[in-house]
């Protein structure tokens, strides 16, 4: 009998794909791009779907750790290096908002140098690990046919916020019974989230990844407690749209910032779905635990916001190791759906540029001997 507290082996069998999932994923695609077109139409700018507003760029590592047990020294984790890595902090909301308003944080990690087996890689990035994460631990769709409800919701209230609250509770549904209360419970939890210090965070996958034998979520939490007063910041919140990224740049300026780069290993079919990433993973079943630290030194990040060699940049879960697959089916929307936002997105410059692909390229704003 296995032990509850063992990892659930990976298996190529470990998803449940609906029969539909395709005609539906097509038809979250095609939303998107009504989405895309009318926001071009109203700003006359090529943006993205979501995370529109980036906080700005840092160069950093990820170092993996020595002596990680077996079933943590998986894929990238299998033995102690360093990589260099890019990261970029945002806000996940479709419009630049001014960062008072409540919305979600993304963190952005893009692990360059990595070599074996890639599940997807472009002709503008090439080869790299991408790990995407917001400051919540959960979703607010739980699979493909969620999504699409919220997005057909969305083009079919043209920008109203009263009908977009209206018809992604009701459905069109007038029995409470049936109203979508869950759903929307998670869409205010997380656009809700209150502003923070971006390196003060947690940040969660919310979905799954292979993790070479096993499957995992990850989260990049921040390590020590952060010295800045959050008075400051809010007095800035007030004064300032983009405080967050202020108060961003003038910490890398002045000192290092480190997260524990953590996986939570699936131990269980019940508590721990693929297919439903609205639920939370139990951490008293199986605690995330430490695999590498994610450092950012100290570094002028305002330079990198002005390059168009990082402003041009796409985070994608696919850009992956094939022993590090995103699995279930918000991932298997990503497949589709990233691609086509980030082309579009690139259209503002007919852009094709990459990620830096070597470990000492861009290391100029990074403090002495930071560079290997």
């Amino acid at each position: 009998m296995k032990n509850a507290n063992q990892p659930l082996p990976y298996a190529d069998d470990v998803e449940t794909i609906p029969s539909d999932e395709a005609d539906d994923i097509k038809r979250v695609v095609q939303a998107m791009k009504v989405l895309l077109a009318r926001t071009q139409a109203s700003s006359g700018e090529f943006r993205s779907d979501v995370h529109v507003k980036s906080h700005g760029y840092a160069q950093g590592e990820l170092r993996v750790l020595p002596d990680l047990p077996d079933e943590l020294a998986q894929g990238l984790f299998e033995r102690e290096r360093v990589f260099r890595t890019v990261v970029r902090f945002s806000n996940a909301a479709s419009e630049p908002h001014a960062d008072a308003i409540p919305d979600a944080r993304g963190m952005a990690v893009k692990v360059l140098g990595v070599t074996g087996d890639i599940v997807s890689a472009d002709e503008q990035d090439g080869p790299t690990q991408d790990f995407l994460m917001i400051n919540h631990p959960v979703f607010f769709a739980r699979n493909a046919k969620d999504f699409l409800r919220l997005e057909r919701v969305l083009v079919e209230a043209d920008d109203s916020p009263l009908a977009t609250a209206r018809g992604a509770l009701t459905g069109g549904d007038w029995n409470p019974l049936h109203w979508h209360w869950r759903e929307m419970l998670g869409v205010a939890q997380i656009a809700g989230k209150l502003p923070a210090h971006l390196a003060s965070n947690t940040y969660f996958s919310t979905s799954p990844i292979r993790f070479g034998k096993y499957v995992v979520k990850y989260r990049a939490k921040p390590v020590g407690d952060r010295a800045d007063s959050y008075l400051d910041l809010v007095k800035r919140l007030g004064s300032d749209s983009d405080a967050l990224r202020l108060a961003l740049e003038e910490t890398l300026r002045t000192e290092q910032v480190l997260f524990d780069f953590q996986v939570q290993l699936r131990t269980s079919d019940q508590t721990m779905p693929i297919e439903d990433v609205t639920i939370e993973w139990p951490e008293s079943e199986s605690p995330y635990r430490t695999v590498a630290q994610l450092i950012l030194p100290r570094q002028d990040i305002a330079l990198l916001r002005q390059q168009d060699e990082y402003r041009n940049l796409a985070f994608n879960v696919w850009h992956a190791l094939a022993a590090h697959r995103p699995l279930g089916g918000i991932n298997r929307i990503r497949r589709w759906a990233y691609p086509v936002s980030a082309a579009w997105r690139r259209q503002r410059a007919g852009v094709t540029s990459g990620a830096p692909t070597s470990a000492d390229e861009s290391c100029s704003q990074l403090e002495p001997n930071s560079c290997h």
